[in-house]
């Protein structure tokens, strides 16, 4: 079930939403390298890590190469390499073009109306720390993977708990596969007891999708706006 738009529009311009979808689309055009090798050369530069996460050390060329976190660090592959700052890094680099597309669209259904509620400085705080918390409890569950985490899908995630709170009767415009795609709509709290459903079946497959940030990230959102008690719709 592919989420295409809400029947849900917002009262004011949604600023910080567009800043944030043009800044990670800018720096995925312009900045990240479109070669495969260079590209993961560039994550790992600049993308958070777990095994770096949690040990709060670069990754090391002996951890690398054998694929062990638990090795004492030899010589750091990227010595200058900000730990806290790659955190946030990541919430903005994409692995490719569907990966981008898919997260910012989904960014712009549920962030226009979360933003549109919260007002600007209070939904520029949620960005942060849901990203944070994210990635954070990505590399706790994690703790010695040497992969670097990618996308804003935490975020999104925190979004849509957010707006499961919020609006929770919102109408959605979705695909939904049968055989072929055709387009139906579903109240927001249905689909998202669908998308709940389909990340405890990626937890239970071998996935590069990180289920751990996407779960984090909705229960954050979600109870937040309650724990705030902003009024519902």
């Amino acid at each position: 079930m592919i989420p295409i738009s809400d029947i849900n529009p917002a009262k004011n311009i949604p600023i910080i939403s567009r800043i944030f979808i043009l800044f990670s689309s800018l720096l995925f055009i312009l900045f990240q390298p479109k070669n495969n090798i260079d590209l993961i050369n560039y994550f790992y530069k600049f993308a958070a890590i777990p095994c770096e996460v949690v040990n709060n050390l670069p990754l090391a060329a002996n951890q690398f190469y054998s694929n062990n976190c638990n090795l004492d660090p030899d010589i750091f592959i990227f010595p200058e390499k900000h730990i806290f700052f790659s955190i946030f890094m990541s919430l903005f680099l994409h692995a490719n073009f569907l990966h981008i597309l898919g997260n910012l669209w989904s960014f712009w259904i549920f962030g226009n109306n979360v933003e549109d509620k919260l007002g600007k400085i209070k939904f520029i705080l949620f960005l942060i720390i849901s990203g944070f918390i994210s990635v954070v409890a990505h590399s706790l569950l994690n703790p010695v993977n040497i992969n670097p985490i990618v996308g804003s899908s935490g975020i999104v995630s925190a979004l849509m708990g957010a707006y499961l709170y919020l609006f929770p009767n919102a109408k959605l415009l979705v695909l939904v596969p049968f055989g072929v795609f055709f387009p139906t709509t579903i109240k927001a709290k249905f689909f998202m007891i669908f998308w709940l459903l389909s990340q405890f079946l990626i937890a239970m497959q071998s996935s590069n999708i990180s289920w751990e940030a996407h779960i984090s990230g909705f229960i954050f959102g979600y109870c937040l706006l309650r724990i705030l008690s902003f009024k519902k719709t």
